[in-house]
């Protein structure tokens, strides 16, 4: 009698047995693992986007041969507006950075001789890579700066205004250090560059057709600005 009730349940369980292991024997299962592998992995960092404003004062001169008994001046109320991006580089070192902007200011010289000497209205757009070291839980940032960056002058300070024999355009170099502040989502900068002028102020005929003259302007900004983080 045991026997046959055993065979009985065997012959009822065996039918249900093998349709559970039919994948649509209720519903269709998704693997749930197919696309493991097209998935992009997680950032480790994430990419910063600011625009600031910059106020600052100019330290400024002219490097020039012969000697025109230059020195060096200063001033005030430069202004800028700034782009600033931060990006990890291959998602791994997240020192690296870009800044364009664009400046309004003051920069020139005085000479012991009357004839030289002036002082000229400037719009300049740097373009720099901006590295960043972070520290004390990233409250701080230790800023480098290095780039181009071109120019122009609106307007002197000279009776007779610009004459063929003057320059108007600028380009060079210019590089410094700076302490970020950050207090998201905003940031305050306190920075010290370094600018040099690959483009002469004057035409080397300016004041004599036989001893050419080459003055290469050279400005030490110091700025502060505010930024504000975008996304």
């Amino acid at each position: 009698m045991k026997r046959r009730l055993t065979l009985l349940l065997l012959l009822v369980l065996f039918p249900l047995c093998a349709a559970a292991q039919d994948d649509n024997f209720i519903f269709d299962m998704p693997d749930d693992f197919t696309d493991i592998d097209t998935l992009p992995p997680a950032a480790r960092f994430k990419s910063v986007h600011m625009v600031g404003v910059q106020y600052g004062v100019n330290y400024s001169n002219v490097i020039a041969t012969p000697r025109i008994g230059q020195k060096a001046i200063w001033t005030y109320n430069s202004v800028g507006v700034y782009y600033t991006y931060y990006h990890a580089l291959w998602d791994y070192l997240n020192n690296f950075g870009l800044q364009v902007g664009l400046k309004y200011g003051k920069q020139g010289y005085a000479s012991e001789y009357t004839q030289y000497g002036e002082v000229c209205t400037v719009a300049e757009m740097p373009i720099l890579a901006k590295f960043k070291v972070d520290f004390a839980r990233e409250r701080f940032r230790l800023l480098i700066n290095l780039g181009p960056f071109v120019g122009y002058r609106l307007s002197t300070d000279k009776e007779d205004g610009f004459d063929k024999y003057d320059q108007r355009y600028a380009y060079g170099i210019m590089g410094g250090l700076g302490l970020a502040v950050v207090f998201k989502p905003l940031e305050i900068h306190i920075e010290g560059n370094y600018q040099y002028s690959l483009a002469s102020m004057y035409h080397t005929y300016k004041y004599s057709d036989i001893y050419w003259l080459y003055a290469y302007p050279s400005n030490i900004a110091i700025t502060a600005s505010i930024h504000v983080h975008l996304w």
